[in-house]
């Protein structure tokens, strides 16, 4: 899907950092359906307006994303949403946002490309997890796993870390659809992972303490 064709909504209670966002979304291409800044405002932005992929902060002024995230997630669990923090260490809230379902995940202080790459890759039905969040959202599960994994999952697996979503991987990869869906919950299962998301954040993290 091209930038152009984009409209994000941005979630972040913190005026000229929202602004920046904004700035660097719209250099990329991107059209901003609608900004807010507080859980409430959020909740009833998304309800009323269309959007190709959310940006939320995590947390915000009158409270955390998550609950909203779950209640997205919930009416729609293909919801397009990114996650953004400016933290680094394990915290209930990324690993809440991680049970119900996120697919992006984002660190502040990485670099605008990035950010604009993760939105991309949601918004096309991708998973995108920042290498720097990596071992906090796999916490949890047991990287010492990866070595289970056959060949296969594994490639599904880093794919799905590189942005592309299930029916690329299976273009890639000469495989059907159903075979892909299949490696991803095997691999899951295998890893101890809740969710996709957090099996890409294991793989993501083993390439980092390789």
């Amino acid at each position: 899907m091209d930038a152009e064709q984009l409209e994000v909504v941005v979630v972040d209670d913190h005026l000229a950092v929202r602004h920046g966002i904004e700035l660097v979304l719209r250099e990329a291409g991107f059209r901003i359906a609608g900004v807010a800044g507080t859980v409430a405002e959020a909740s009833a932005l998304l309800a009323r307006r269309r959007f190709d992929v959310a940006l939320l902060d995590v947390q915000l002024g009158d409270g955390t994303s998550v609950g909203l995230v779950e209640e997205l997630l919930r009416e729609d669990p293909a919801a397009p949403i990114v996650l953004y923090t400016g933290y680094t260490q394990p915290e209930s809230a990324l690993h809440d946002a991680v049970r119900a379902g996120a697919r992006g995940f984002v660190l502040k202080s990485s670099p605008p490309s990035l950010l604009v790459g993760a939105l991309r890759a949601v918004a096309a039905g991708g998973t995108y997890v920042d290498p720097e969040l990596a071992a906090a959202l796999s916490e949890g599960g047991e990287l010492g796993r990866l070595a289970s994994l056959s060949d296969r999952e594994l490639e599904v697996l880093q794919l799905l870390a590189e942005g592309l979503n299930g029916q690329m991987i299976a273009e890639r990869l000469f495989l059907s659809p159903e075979t892909v869906r299949t490696h991803v919950r095997n691999a899951t299962a295998k890893l101890g992972a809740r969710t996709r998301v957090q099996a890409v954040a294991m793989v993501v993290g083993g390439r980092g303490s390789g």
